[in-house]
């Protein structure tokens, strides 16, 4: 693949060409809005949290039969008053579109009291597997202090039962620095007897600038580093706090040749590294080696602006939310990363703002949908809103419906959505 720079002029004019009418006028593109929050008390109904601060951060949709289906929210512990940290819309408020209630998952307990550390302390990233379950990061901090070590568990999403546990150890992560903005969770290369007992997750660090691996069937974890994983000196001067690797997204699992893709906040490259290379454990642990798998490390090319969430589906296709322009693009891993082959797949500044979690889930009929938990972007900088407004809300859309630009359905409902 090419490395073809391309300005910040350049991807406007994408947007423009692809999500414009004949005038060249911008044309939104409505998602279906399956929740939406203005009470930041998320449905609790406890006045005493009223002006504590809650913000989810991730989401994720799991559909079963005739399309029925559950939807999970991580909210990080901002402060110990953050009742549950992990936690599903209630099944009588499925249908509910404005400040539906929650319910603590798997139950209360798991989440009180907070330094309980065979508990749930701050779920922050999720991901479903093909087998039913639910995987879990827990950074084990409450506003930055470090009450726990960092766990990822995993739930089998039939019974809602623990189903593994693992503590990471102290090589894997930095206390009170280490902030997890991306999970993946990969089954390919489970033995097919152990399929639904294995799989490997890829854990995104951005603050500890790194990437963790961990085997489900071997108990086995690993870190990498590279300097591609850390701010990107050039632009640092648009902020990010210096996130560094903030995404992280794999190839289809029916690829010969498999790779991962991640980029960091502040950088307008995406870059690429064989999965083969990821997957093997002996390599990451002498500096030596690391040094020679270096240059595997390859610069795909730039968007020419920031990008935050990214995705990608069973086509190959890598979906990506801009930072302030309320717009998903979308790449397909076959073609270059170039002007030409970077489209604009929705415009909606309305529905999508500050993208934390980017998913995509089959539905029951086994189609791709992509959902967006999005979040007005004042309440990361201590902004405030009226009662009144949106804080949260999550969208989605078939992800045929994206690439085709025809209206947006999803599988909750089967049905063309309305302006909001």
């Amino acid at each position: 693949m090419l490395f073809v720079i391309m300005s910040r002029v350049q991807f406007i004019g994408i947007l423009l060409t692809v999500c414009s009418t004949a005038a060249q006028q911008l044309q939104v593109k409505q998602l279906h809005t399956l929740h939406k929050w203005s009470d930041l008390n998320l449905g609790s109904g406890d006045q005493s949290t009223k002006n504590r601060l809650f913000l989810p951060v991730d989401i994720d949709i799991e559909y079963g039969d005739e399309g029925r289906h559950r939807t999970f929210l991580t909210i990080p512990r901002l402060s110990a008053g953050t009742a549950y940290t992990l936690a599903t819309v209630a099944s009588g408020d499925n249908e509910v579109l404005e400040n539906p209630r929650l319910e603590a998952y798997p139950n209360m307990e798991w989440h009180l009291p907070v330094n309980n550390c065979s508990g749930i302390t701050s779920a922050i990233r999720t991901y479903i597997d093909d087998c039913w379950r639910l995987w879990v990061v827990d950074s084990g901090q409450v506003n930055s202090l470090q009450l726990c070590a960092p766990h990822i568990l995993i739930f089998d999403l039939v019974k809602d039962e623990l189903v593994q546990k693992y503590a990471m150890p102290a090589h894997l992560y930095t206390p009170s620095v280490s902030i997890f903005t991306a999970m993946v969770v990969d089954l390919s290369e489970s033995d097919a007897p152990n399929h639904c007992l294995g799989g490997k997750a890829y854990i995104a660090d951005a603050w500890g600038y790194g990437l963790i691996v961990f085997d489900a069937l071997t108990g086995k974890s690993w870190r990498i580093e590279h300097e591609s994983m850390q701010p990107s000196l050039g632009v640092r001067r648009f902020g990010s706090a210096y996130a560094g690797i903030f995404t992280v997204s794999l190839s289809p699992s029916h690829e010969a040749e498999r790779f991962l893709y991640f980029h960091t906040l502040n950088s307008f490259y995406e870059i690429a590294i064989p999965l083969e290379l990821v997957n093997n454990a002996s390599i990451w642990q002498t500096s030596s080696n690391v040094d020679t798998v270096s240059k595997h490390f390859r610069i795909l090319g730039t968007r020419g602006i920031q990008c935050e969430s990214e995705v990608m589906d069973n086509g190959g296709n890598l979906y990506c939310s801009l930072i302030s322009l309320g717009a998903l693009i979308s790449w397909n891993e076959q073609t270059n990363y170039t002007a030409n082959d970077i489209r604009a797949v929705a415009y909606n500044p309305q529905q999508l703002k500050f993208v934390t979690g980017l998913k995509i889930n089959r539905n029951s009929k086994g189609e791709n949908e992509l959902w967006a938990l999005s979040s007005d972007p004042k309440l990361f900088v201590g902004g405030s809103l009226k009662d009144d407004e949106v804080k949260f809300q999550i969208v989605g859309c078939r992800t045929a419906d994206l690439l085709a630009n025809t209206p947006c359905t999803v599988g909750a409902t089967d049905v063309t959505p309305s302006p909001t």
